[in-house]
């Protein structure tokens, strides 16, 4: 019995001490194992692809000055500001009429003997005339819009007057034919004195007043559309009283060139295919 027990006292202390030095030499390995922070990390693979570059800014250049910004818009539309409106290029679309038409502020007169449309402009081009006739008080001329947007309809009426007063020949060289005339962009106005002093007569432009415009107007966006020494070119008379709102850039460069818009108009052409073929506009 007691060699029974004695042969068991050294079984079960072989049991424990075989559990210990097992379990001894696995917290050692474990011991020995880095952890996760300690672990060797892998590079992540870079998920923000680099951003492509800027596309390159496509400039109007006209000869001799230097080149502006292009606007994206289309220039054959109506609506832009340099769209190009003459008997070689008539309006795209003969129903054309601005959805922001609306009479100036009351500090721009027009002229109340005319209808509502034919006062109105484009509000587009309200802050910028604003400033023109602003500045034009300030200098001691008290302007007029004698004539502002006309549709298609009543261009046609006007034409068709004068054709019946001068004939055809003759008003077609004053007056625009339907479709032709920039006055349906609303963005294009005649300037007369309040006095009525050379009203939408070519000795408007030997007034104090004709003369400033034609000296400042571009300072404010506007062109002179039809100047004196261009009529065979813009294929009007000269107009001192008729202007045309462009933007400052290009009003300033069409001065610093001496070209007239229709002039232009192959630049514009140019500048157009390059937006088209960037899917730009």
């Amino acid at each position: 019995m007691r060699w029974l027990e004695r042969h068991h006292y050294k079984h079960t202390l072989l049991v424990v001490l075989t559990i210990a030095i097992v379990g001894g030499a696995l917290s050692a390995f474990l011991a020995l194992r880095p952890d996760d922070a300690a672990a060797p990390t892998v590079p992540l693979a870079k998920t923000d692809n680099p951003q492509p570059p800027e596309p390159a800014k496509i400039t109007l250049e006209l000869p001799g000055v230097a080149a502006l910004t292009a606007l994206s818009q289309d220039y054959d539309d109506p609506s832009s500001l340099w769209v190009v409106v003459s008997k070689d290029h008539p309006l795209s679309r003969s129903d054309y009429r601005p959805h922001d038409l609306a009479i100036p502020p009351s500090s721009v007169t027009t002229n109340a003997a005319k209808s509502s449309d034919e006062q109105s402009l484009r509000e587009t081009i309200f802050e910028p005339t604003v400033s023109l006739f602003a500045a034009a008080k300030s200098a001691g001329y008290d302007l007029m819009i004698a004539s502002g947007f006309r549709s298609y309809e009543l261009q046609t009426m006007y034409f068709d007057n004068y054709s019946r007063t001068s004939g055809e020949e003759a008003a077609n060289k004053y007056s625009a034919r339907p479709g032709q005339s920039e006055h349906q962009t609303g963005i294009a106005f005649d300037i007369s004195l309040t006095s009525r002093e050379c009203y939408l007569e070519t000795c408007f432009g030997d007034t104090a007043a004709g003369q400033w415009l034609a000296k400042h107007a571009h300072d404010y966006g506007f062109t002179l559309r039809y100047p004196a020494d261009k009529t065979e070119i813009t294929k009007y008379q000269y107009e001192p009283w008729h202007f045309r709102y462009v933007g400052v850039e290009l009003a300033k460069a069409l001065r610093d060139s001496g070209l007239t818009l229709d002039e232009a108009y192959p630049y514009l052409q140019s500048t157009l295919k390059q937006l088209r073929d960037q899917k730009r506009i």
